[in-house]
């Protein structure tokens, strides 16, 4: 059976805050955190497609990002 990691765990293994975890889970930033899947109402996280995800971020680590414009525009 494979192991399945919750929120805690998840945020230990990137070295995260569980708040941190929840806030890029919120604004569903999943260049930060990999996506989850619903149990009910719990949110898990299969433990292999973690580290698949951690692998393919390490690998593409020389690559450019995609980069956002200059910020949020002036009122003015």
């Amino acid at each position: 059976m494979q192991k399945l990691l919750n929120i805690g765990e998840l945020a230990d293994f990137l070295g995260f805050t569980v708040a941190a975890v929840s806030a890029h889970l919120h604004r569903k930033n999943w260049d930060a955190v990999p996506k989850p899947i619903k149990l009910g109402r719990r949110l898990a996280w299969p433990a292999d497609e973690v580290q698949a995800w951690v692998k393919e971020k390490i690998q593409s680590r020389g690559e450019p990002s995609h980069r956002r414009g200059p910020g949020r525009p002036r009122q003015g």
